[in-house]
């Protein structure tokens, strides 16, 4: 595993991201939505759905006085991360949270990648369909 993440490619055309450091250690909020686990950030920037404890949110990095359900998945340690074939990225966090990004007809709205002294470098990211 190099740079903290591995793609692996799913039967159905999607792609599971494996984190070194499956625990999240830091959420920022600058007009996007970031989440790091160790050397590799999952950002946000378009509106996304999260359920926590049973309850849908529907939340959108523009409008931060709304993300306060976010702070739910903090800390947190995440069970599984993947992309869907239709463009969607999907968060299953092990205290039952449940982050979904669906893809955006317009541009990308999602990227996995790793943070290293060099820049960043993504690993995967939204289709912008």
């Amino acid at each position: 595993m190099s740079d903290g993440v591995l793609v692996r490619e799913l039967p159905d055309g999607g792609r599971e991201f494996v984190l070194e450091d499956p625990v999240l250690t830091r959420l920022t909020l600058d007009g996007r939505v970031g989440l790091r686990f160790g050397a590799t950030d999952v950002i946000v920037s378009g509106p996304f759905d999260l359920e926590v404890d049973g309850v849908h949110h529907r939340l959108d990095p523009l409008r931060v006085h709304s993300l306060a359900p976010l702070l739910a998945t903090y800390p947190g340690t995440v069970r599984w991360l993947w992309s869907s074939p239709d463009g969607s990225l999907h968060l299953q966090f092990m205290q039952g949270q449940h982050l979904v990004v669906p893809d955006h007809p317009a541009a990308p709205v999602w990227t996995v990648g790793s943070t290293t002294a060099d820049g960043s470098r993504a690993v995967g990211r939204s289709a912008g369909r």
